[in-house]
């Protein structure tokens, strides 16, 4: 299922942060965010989505579901993309605690919105991506665990530089 893959991203991303200190979620290097910013923004891009599918449905936004390769579109590091305004996280010091409960609003959010929607309007219905194109909910809901593999690939670089 579509959405296997996005609820793993979810776990191995709950996982590390388990396994780090409160320390280092602000840890600040050079051109990255710090962990707490990573799960802020994962947070923020969220809801962001989630919103934004369910206006593409109720005002039945068609688009043309094409078969892209999204998993290794957004695992290529190599091609920085500057997050809108609006998704780029701040500077508050959270705790753990803080951002695992933003983690679960956001998936709550999300997961209420897939047990509202046929799995026709998933594939019927979403909106464009500004470097990808039109995708459809169904897509978009893949897109949300790729781009949360792709920032614990970002979380894993913050956390090697602390201990070099």
């Amino acid at each position: 299922m579509y959405y296997e893959q996005t609820y793993k991203a979810r776990e191995e991303l709950l996982e590390l942060l388990n396994g780090i200190s409160e320390e280092q979620l602000h840890q600040k290097h050079a051109n990255l965010w710090t962990v707490s910013q990573n799960v802020e923004h994962l947070y923020l891009i969220e809801n962001k989505i989630t919103n934004g599918l369910r206006k593409a449905i109720e005002v039945k936004n068609e688009v043309e579901e094409k078969d892209l390769p999204l998993a290794k579109m957004l695992a290529n590091r190599t091609y920085k993309v500057e997050a809108p305004e609006d998704i780029v996280p701040s500077e508050h010091p959270y705790t753990k605690a803080e951002l695992v409960e933003l983690l679960e609003q956001s998936r709550n959010n999300l997961n209420t919105f897939i047990q509202e929607v046929d799995d026709e309007a998933l594939h019927k219905y979403g909106f464009n991506h500004r470097w990808i194109g039109d995708l459809s909910a169904q897509q978009w809901v893949q897109l949300i665990g790729f781009h949360e593999r792709r920032h614990i690939e970002q979380i894993n670089q913050t956390l090697n530089y602390t201990v070099q």
